[in-house]
């Protein structure tokens, strides 16, 4: 049988094809219920485009929200955006920078809450690397027992099997607490969970190794195949040190209900960074972890600097006036100033977030209305802020970022090599701070020497 020569076809399917997509870009936007319909446009890569303007600010329906600083902030040296510092004394950060006059000697702990934009240590690896290269110490710092990134994750080997997950994102259940990371593990017949130092500087070995755990009864844990350690406390949180200078941790528990909540490797001095992240997390679910538990990680696990760095879950293309959501994070935040007084706390503004409208990609018009909130929680809350969408270097910052692979196509996360860059930012921002900590301590021994003349 002759074969037919169908390229008359396929031109007219693609025709045609090109003629349904033109009358899409034909049809307005419009929205219903939850379904956003963008404007089809086939020719958005190829047609010339005017360079990429900031993004006009919209108004919060609040007025309210917009905030000033409380001091007077001492002028930023180029390339660098200050912390916000709106303690009542101007004194948010002390804690954290005087504790590293003694990172030699002893251990000073920041603990990093966050969503999927440090989740995997995709950007605290290099920061942690770096921290640890210039004030001292080892270790990955806190895992929790179970990781959905654990497969993605190079600054530590971890597999695991038989658990069962609470999470404040997830289930949960009053049974079982959430822990400090915002999550909970129950052990099943035949657990397991075992963690392999990364062939990393700073890394490659456990100096300490401290697992972390609720109160229960009749419990132990087998570990590494041949030591079997009863599992005591009556703390809302209990600590045990397992090991030290070990490189492999194997673990299997031996209970009828218990709950577990990670492991900690790190060094006796220098720096250690905990992350916490959890994904789909917008900050309030921290609300879900209460903060005796908090109060009592706090007492065997105490911390100089917590970060909480929120947002991307939050941010909407629709949504102005984030008020509510100030709400209940001004209530995470009294948590953490109760369970922890002594530390220095962090709020991190939303990073920035590219968003495609009608085409053109460019800084989601609404984001400066969340980080006018979140500057307004850290206001009224006394604590300090960073803008980290300023430092990343304003609107547009993911547009160029994605096309330098610095993000990835979703506008929203860092690759591993964005996920450094930020490292660096953040890292210049906090030695910045540690120098000008030093020159104002330097003028008030000066002030003191001087008076007493």
């Amino acid at each position: 049988m002759e074969q037919g020569n169908y390229l008359k076809y396929s031109v007219a399917a693609t025709f045609g094809l090109i003629a349904c997509l033109g009358l899409l870009y034909a049809i307005p936007v419009f929205d219903i219920g939850s379904f956003h319909y963008r404007r089809v446009n086939i020719l958005s890569d190829i047609l010339y485009k005017e360079p990429v303007k900031p993004v006009a600010h919209v108004d919060p329906k609040d007025s309210t929200i917009v905030v000033k600083p409380v001091y007077v902030a001492e002028a930023c040296k180029k390339g660098i955006t200050c912390i916000e510092d709106y303690s009542p004394d101007s004194t948010g950060m002390n804690t954290y920078l005087a504790a590293l006059d003694s990172s030699d000697q002893k251990i000073v702990r920041i603990a990093y809450f966050a969503d999927s934009y440090v989740e995997g240590d995709i950007m605290l690896e290099p920061f942690r690397d770096s921290m640890q290269a210039i004030y001292g110490g080892s270790g990955v710092g806190f895992v929790p027992i179970t990781s959905e990134v654990a497969g993605f994750r190079q600054s530590i080997i971890h597999s695991f099997k038989g658990w069962a997950t609470y999470s404040m994102v997830g289930d949960r259940s009053n049974n079982h607490p959430l822990g400090p990371a915002g999550l909970s593990f129950v052990p099943k017949d035949n657990n397991e969970v075992i963690y392999k130092a990364a062939r990393f500087r700073h890394l490659n070995s456990f100096p300490t190794t401290e697992l972390f755990y609720k109160k229960c009864t009749a419990c132990a844990v087998i570990h590494n195949e041949h030591d079997t350690i009863g599992l005591a406390g009556d703390k809302a949180i209990n600590a045990i040190k397992l090991n030290r200078n070990s490189q492999y941790e194997k673990l299997n528990f031996i209970c009828d209900s218990m709950d577990l909540y990670g492991m900690s490797f790190e060094d006796t001095k220098g720096i250690s960074v905990d992350n916490f992240s959890v994904r789909g997390n917008s900050g309030t679910g921290l609300n879900y972890v209460s903060e005796d538990m908090y109060r009592s990680f706090g007492a065997v696990h105490p911390y100089q600097l917590i970060v909480l760095s929120y947002g991307l879950n939050v941010a909407s293309e629709k949504q102005t006036n984030y008020s509510a959501y100030a709400v209940s994070m001004s209530r995470v935040i009294q948590r953490f100033k109760n369970a922890f007084p002594n530390s220095s706390i962090l709020l991190v503004g939303c990073s920035d977030r590219g968003a495609n409208m009608d085409g053109d990609f460019m800084t989601l018009p609404t984001l400066h209305n969340l980080i006018d909130a979140q500057r307004k929680v850290a206001a009224d809350n006394g604590i300090c802020f960073w803008d980290l969408q300023t430092a990343m270097g304003g609107d547009s910052t993911m547009i160029r970022w994605v096309d330098m692979k610095l993000a990835n196509d979703d506008y929203t996360h860092l690759t591993f090599k964005g996920g450094r860059k930020v490292a660096d930012i953040l890292i210049g921002t906090l030695r910045y701070e540690k120098e000008k900590y030093d020159r104002r301590k330097k003028l008030t021994i000066t002030k003191k020497l001087t008076s007493s003349l």
